[in-house]
Parts: structure tokens; sequence; C-alpha cells
């Protein structure tokens, strides 16, 4: 699941998988606004991930939001 949501990810922002560590904060790393991050996190429901718990306050980097996908799956 983790490698999945890095594919995600690195094709929502157009960079390699690489390119994203765990730790990378979306806002200071990863450069993703608030929205952004919640338009990505909408869509990955269209990939079978529940987010309807996830608390998007809560994420500030990647780890968090494969930890709060784990949590609520």
């Amino acid at each position: 699941m983790k490698n999945k949501l890095k594919e995600l990810l690195a094709n929502h922002l157009g960079v390699s998988i690489e390119d994203i560590d765990d730790s990378d904060s979306f806002s200071q790393d990863l450069h993703i606004r608030a929205i952004d991050l919640a338009d990505f996190t909408h869509n990955l429901e269209n990939y079978g991930f529940d987010i309807t718990k996830v608390d998007l306050s809560e994420i500030e980097t990647f780890e968090d939001l494969t930890e709060a996908l784990d949590i609520h799956e």
C-alpha cells in the first residue's frame, strides 16, 4: 500500500518515486498547498483508499498520511 500511495503522489506531483521520502513535509519539502493535499487525498478514494476518517489537519508528512490510512483501512 505504501508504494502505491507513493507512486500516486509522485504522479500527482510530476516527480519520481525516489524523490519522496517518508519524512517529507507536504508543505515544506514537497511544496503542496493544503487545497492540493485535499484534492490528492480525495482522489485516493478512486484507488480504493478509505479516507473518510483521515483528518487532514493532522497530516504534515508522507508518513503521517501513510499511518492515517493504515489506521483507518
